[in-house]
């Protein structure tokens, strides 16, 4: 993966990092208001937060997809290629079998 790539995927997974935490952060908030933790308009403020956070959930999902076809249609030039051992422990056996 080249820098300007490897600079994409930072952003992106800052982007969805920051997403979750939106999610729980008002997933939190919806059952401390459910509770009557908050003492005024508590159900509407539950009732706010619990689909803003199935929204952002929602959000979450389609752009974490997204991202995940995207990295995985980048080619990772870092990775080591494969070599073909086929002649060296053909040629290794064969010795073996010599002495």
């Amino acid at each position: 993966m080249d820098e300007s790539s490897k600079q994409i995927f930072k952003m992106k997974f800052a982007k969805l990092t920051m997403v979750l935490n939106g999610i729980f952060l008002l997933a939190a908030l919806a059952i401390l208001a459910a509770f009557g933790v908050i003492p005024i308009y508590s159900y509407q403020i539950a009732g706010i937060c619990g689909v803003g956070a199935i929204v952002l959930a929602l959000y979450f999902r389609t752009a974490y997809r997204k991202d995940k076809e995207w990295l995985l249609a980048q080619d990772d030039t870092t990775e080591k290629p494969r070599h073909s051992d086929t002649s060296e422990t053909a040629d290794f056996s064969k010795g073996e079998s010599d002495a």
